[in-house]
């Protein structure tokens, strides 16, 4: 393999398509240069134009103290564009120390110490390793979730760095930066740091845990936990009703709002539903364990209106309950359902999480055992005997509770309708 494609492999292979400098020249430019010399392009990036006139592309550069030339290829041979691939992957190995020649002509110890300080030691190699160790304690969407977060906010600044080389102060300043903005996501961005720093403690790739203590979070500290807004329960027939008669709205959207209503489950596991999750026939809808933020299966059993909204839908045998509109095969999107709360004005006084809350104070108030409604919104029981006993004990008290609160819905959005005609 050439050192120019080696140069761009190793470029995609880390996503290198930033410069942190300005270019000079342009393909147009690069065209029609006659003059002899170097002509620059940033970076240490030259375009040679020897006397003959053919025109090569070269990489200058500073190692050990020593002022190298590295040539990358001819052109036109070689495009300006691929020229600048090949330059982003050479810096990237000349600020690490590695010689890009020695490292794309093979020599092994050059390019074990490039692949050790590129893929062992980096810290997005060592985040990937700690999340692909701790993904077994957390439901996929949580996973993917914690993934992205740190892809966002975290990698772009951390990702290439040796994990060795990562400082307190620079993660100091990265926290402190995000706190700025968003102060909850660097909450959980200090504690998914720890976490992968702790992590390479234990396997003995660093000597000492980095990241700074929590009051770093200046915005974070200060924030009061504020409860999700959860819709008064004098509303619900106005909700029910404005979902039912949205012009609007797609029937699917309106179908996953009215079973997350009717079941008390997180936006998520409505949303994740697959048909082979449910027994139409029995009235029950297993939610696996994967799903489920606890990681333990959780059983809905069905009332008569959720099981009639499921046949509406044409149960299958298989697939996601609701699919996405653009990607058949995937399930909908979370967000969907909450953006439906925010275009039909419902935002100031609800969040879709703080529905669960609405139905637990119904339940409460209706004299419902605390630990049968606790079971039935999937809050995970700490004894794991007491556990065990309760899931087998509360499933027709949780049917007879979820059907009544059934028949409650259907009453208020009876009265909601009764008052609208009023009102006409």
């Amino acid at each position: 393999m050439s050192t120019l494609q080696a140069l761009i492999d190793l470029a995609e292979k880390h996503k290198l398509t930033t410069d942190a400098f300005a270019r000079r020249l342009s393909a147009v430019k690069v065209r029609s240069l006659k003059a002899s010399g170097q002509h620059a392009d940033g970076g240490g990036l030259v375009l040679h134009v020897a006397e003959s006139g053919a025109k090569s592309w070269r990489y200058r550069f500073r190692l050990q103290d020593k002022g190298q030339t590295l040539t990358l290829g001819a052109y036109p041979d070689t495009s300006l564009e691929q020229a600048r691939i090949a330059h982003r992957a050479a810096r990237w190995l000349v600020a690490r120390g590695v010689h890009p020649g020695r490292w794309a002509d093979g020599l092994a110890e050059a390019k074990a110490d490039a692949e050790r300080v590129a893929v062992e030691g980096s810290f997005r190699a060592v985040a990937e390793k700690w999340m692909n160790a701790t993904a077994g304690e957390l439901s996929a969407a949580t996973a993917k979730h914690r993934a992205a977060m740190l892809e966002k906010h975290v990698m772009p600044t951390l990702a290439a760095r040796n994990i060795t080389e990562i400082s307190r102060k620079e993660l100091n300043a990265l926290l402190s930066e995000i706190d700025q903005k968003t102060p909850v996501t660097a909450r959980h961005c200090r504690g998914y740091i720890k976490q992968i720093f702790e992590y390479a403690e234990d396997h003995e790739l660093i000597d000492a845990d980095p990241t700074p203590r929590a009051r770093v979070l200046v915005r974070a500290a200060s924030r009061r936990v504020v409860p999700r807004k959860a819709l008064p329960l004098s509303r619900i027939g106005e909700f029910l009703q404005t979902l039912e008669d949205a012009p609007e709205t797609d029937p699917l959207t309106k179908a996953a709002l009215r079973l997350l209503v009717l079941t008390w489950c997180r936006t998520s596991e409505v949303t994740g539903a697959r048909w082979e999750e449910f027994d139409l026939d029995a009235g029950t809808w297993k939610i696996p364990a994967s799903r489920m933020k606890a990681r333990e299966e959780h059983r809905v059993m069905l009332s008569r209106q959720a099981v009639a909204l499921l046949r509406e839908l044409g149960p299958k045998a298989e697939g996601p309950v609701f699919p996405n509109r653009r990607k058949p095969n995937e399930s909908m999107h979370r967000m969907t359902l909450t953006a439906w709360r925010k275009r039909w004005g419902f935002a100031d006084v609800m969040e879709i999480h703080g529905l669960r809350s609405t139905a637990s104070t119904w339940a409460n108030e209706q004299g419902r055992r605390p630990d049968v409604i606790e079971a039935a919104l999937a809050h995970k029981e700490q004894d794991r005997v007491r556990a065990a006993y309760n899931r087998a004990q509360f499933f027709d008290q949780q049917r007879a509770m979820w059907q009544q609160w059934a028949d409650v819905l259907d009453d208020k959005l009876k009265h909601a309708r009764e008052k609208k005609m009023r009102e006409k």
